[in-house]
């Protein structure tokens, strides 16, 4: 089926509704030009041909999807600048280009980037978002650990606070601390928001994101202290490349720490948010 094609039984069911089809869409997405701007929007990805797939990704090996996907992943960076794509239709526009199969920076879109925008301070964005926008640092939203999955307040993985050195340092204590699952750190991902518990000044204060690199820049090799790599196959978005990684004591600044809603002030004082719920995303 091309991109942009509707499913044969799809139609016939949307057909048969009992009430009128494009004015339920109209509603949901805000009014019929803002619908109109949308299929423009897709119309745009569907009809390059750099998006054309005469594969099935059903039948594609797990490497081959990697492949297809990572390449649709930089056309579409390239064309969200060519196309001068406004940023409120950057979404839509990546959505339809990328339908053919997950490429294996989803997450970098959907988790990593989001978290930057929502948690960084001004200073922070200065320093990360655009360069995340650009693919210039492909990152990896790393909370899931083996042990301990959406129960965020049980995530084991440390990130404590020395004031000496005005770092914190991000270790993980036990086996079950190990980051498991995340999307594009088996494979892709240099950097990460890492969920960790924040201790200062001899007390935990809670989960809490930091922003850790995990590979070089040069050669793609693992940052010292960081450990990590790929779980394999998994049912469905195996272009995806879902991954592992443990912290062995890896220093960060204190400027790492997200801070738009809490922050640590050098000499180790927490500053809490106005509500705990601020400070997870």
């Amino acid at each position: 089926m091309a991109a942009g094609e509707m499913n044969a039984d799809l139609r016939k069911e949307r057909e048969g509704a009992s009430f009128i089809t494009h004015q339920l869409t109209n509603f949901i997405y805000g009014g019929e030009e803002k619908v109109r701007r949308r299929h423009y929007i897709e119309s745009l990805a569907f009809n390059d041909p750099a998006y054309s797939h005469d594969e099935d990704p059903n039948f594609l090996s797990r490497d081959e999807l990697y492949s297809f996907g990572l390449k649709d992943a930089v056309t579409t960076a390239q064309r969200i600048k060519e196309l001068n794509i406004a940023e409120e239709d950057v979404d839509t526009y990546r959505i339809a280009a990328l339908s053919w199969a997950e490429p294996g920076i989803a997450l970098h879109w959907i988790a990593f980037t989001p978290t930057i925008f929502q948690q960084a301070t001004d200073e922070q964005k200065e320093k990360w978002l655009k360069p995340a926008q650009e693919l210039s640092i492909i990152g990896a939203y790393a909370q899931t650990e083996l042990g301990h999955g959406t129960f965020v307040r049980g995530l084991e993985t440390t990130s404590t606070y020395d004031p000496a050195t005005q770092e914190f340092v991000i270790n993980s204590p036990t086996l079950t601390s190990t980051k498991w699952w995340p999307g594009a750190l088996g494979k892709t991902a240099n950097h990460a928001t890492v969920m960790a518990q924040l201790y200062t000044q001899g007390k935990c204060y809670g989960p809490h994101n930091f922003l850790v690199q995990l590979r070089s820049l040069e050669d793609h090799q693992p940052c010292p202290g960081v450990s990590l790599g790929d779980i394999g196959p998994t049912f469905g978005g195996n272009g995806n490349t879902n991954g592992f990684a443990r912290f062995d004591h890896v220093r960060i600044p204190r400027e790492n720490m997200l801070m738009k809603f809490a922050r640590v002030e050098p000499d180790g004082s927490y500053i809490q948010p106005a509500s705990s719920k601020l400070a997870y995303s």
